[in-house]
């Protein structure tokens, strides 16, 4: 019996055939969708790096890193949005459904106006050369960082469009839409990069404005059709639910931020200690090892919600089934990244030629990362799909509390560099695979436990 044959006959049981149905149906689509997805990602690299070179595309990674930042002031309303909609579509109430996305829409516009002020306000007192390891002329990477905040922008505001797909299990199509755009950056650059007079500038364009352009075409197409009736307006702003849609807890919102900075701030660190051709060395290696965690993702994302259904009907028999099969698929996927490892010359030789060689250091570290994420995501899936979050909330907060310095001694102070960060990642991570599966223990021994587990 195949990981998904299993989960259609337990989701069947537990939550309903129509229930079934849908995860089964977000899963091969989803497993469509990646695919495309990834051969997109993985083409727009070579590409990208014939048209400019390693630096300077490591400083447009760097750039959508550190401007991805701002997405921690939504403060978790579209997680909330989500979980809102959820709720009204199991009552068919599409009335309230309106009213929370015409409210959501109005305080994202709020929120985007608060962070312009602040992001203007302090613009021009920054040396964003300084900031970034470069020596892009001025002027242009200045004009960089305002498209790329444009697209953040437009992106922003049409957060909701996705909060509704997920909550009626359509989450597939946001992949899709995001698939269609990085065709069209491909295109862009593959066919009309060599026209252009300023190619920083161009590939900022190229890969900034497509994704939130075929969005915003998108919503208006679903919201005119599909969605029609739940369509947002300015007649439904009701400013009332606001506290519902904040309702959002406030331990994961803490872990969000957490994920969200380290994650992302990776890039920023190795371009202000290292040099901004580490930065896609880094990006290189990391596409190449996180397409394994692809498809453990579309097997465990379905599972949040009913390890919530299992947990609260105390099935923890089928917890325990549940995770050892999971595991089981994960040392097919760690025998798959060791194979990638192993062959990783002869890749990175079909995929780039031989404009670019990673060095093996750097693909061994990531291969230790990547198979120690898959054990982790396992865990971290059950813990989060029943709410005991208090552990991961402090081990969130110290992380973010200790990261940055411990970067700076391991990259700068120690000299290791590139693999100084990936090592500390490596260690926050051993950190957690330890903690989450002696959590897992405790949940399963049913015994009475202290807060910290809860």
């Amino acid at each position: 019996m195949t990981i998904t044959q299993f989960l259609t006959k337990r989701f069947t049981i537990n939550l309903g055939e129509d229930r079934s149905k849908k995860v089964v149906s977000n899963i091969v689509r989803s497993f469509a969708v990646k695919i495309v997805s990834t051969v997109i990602t993985l083409l727009l690299i070579p590409v990208s790096l014939a048209f400019v070179d390693k630096a300077t595309y490591g400083v447009w990674l760097t750039i959508a890193s550190v401007i991805t930042w701002l997405n921690i002031f939504d403060f978790g309303l579209t997680t909330g949005l989500t979980n809102r909609i959820s709720e009204a579509a199991a009552v068919n109430n599409t009335r309230l459904i309106k009213t929370y996305l015409s409210t959501t829409y109005v305080i994202l516009l709020i929120c985007l106006g608060a962070i312009s002020i602040i992001f203007f306000g302090v613009f021009n007192y920054i040396n964003w050369n300084e900031i970034f390891n470069t020596s892009i002329d001025k002027a242009t990477l200045e004009k960089g960082l305002k498209i790329t905040y444009l697209s953040f922008c437009f992106l922003f505001v049409m957060k909701p469009i996705s909060s509704l797909l997920m909550a009626y299990q359509k989450h597939f199509l946001s992949s899709a839409i995001h698939a269609v755009a990085s065709g069209f950056s491909l295109v862009l650059i593959y066919f009309f990069g060599s026209y252009s007079s300023n190619p920083f500038l161009f590939l900022i364009i190229a890969f900034s404005l497509s994704t939130p352009v075929f969005l915003m075409i998108y919503s208006l197409v679903l919201y005119w059709r599909e969605y029609r009736i739940v369509a947002p307006s300015f007649k439904y702003v009701n400013f009332k639910h606001t506290r519902s849609l904040f309702g959002i807890s406030s331990k994961f919102f803490i872990i969000q931020v957490c994920v969200l900075v380290i994650l992302t701030s990776n890039n920023f660190l190795i371009a202000h200690f290292v040099n901004n051709e580490s930065v896609t060395y880094y990006n290189i290696a990391y596409r190449l090892f996180s397409t394994v965690s692809i498809f453990q993702l579309m097997f465990i994302h379905p599972l949040w919600t009913a390890f919530n259904n299992a947990y609260t009907l105390k099935d923890f028999t089928w917890i325990k089934k549940v995770i050892n099969k999971i595991n089981k698929m994960n040392l097919l996927l760690i025998f798959i990244s060791i194979s990638i490892f192993l062959f990783h010359k002869t890749i990175y030789r079909l995929w780039f030629g031989q404009t670019v060689v990673v060095p093996v250091n750097i693909n061994f570290l990531i291969l230790i990362y990547s198979v120690l994420m898959l054990y982790i995501q396992t865990y971290i899936y059950l813990i989060n799909g029943i709410g005991k979050l208090n552990l991961q909330s402090l081990f969130s907060i110290i992380t973010i509390v200790l990261h940055f310095p411990l970067a700076y001694l391991l990259m700068k102070k120690m000299e290791l560099g590139l693999p100084g960060l990936l090592i500390l990642n490596i260690f926050w991570t051993i950190v957690g695979c330890t903690l989450w599966k002696w959590q897992y223990n405790v949940i399963m021994s049913q015994r009475p436990a202290g807060a910290v587990w809860d």
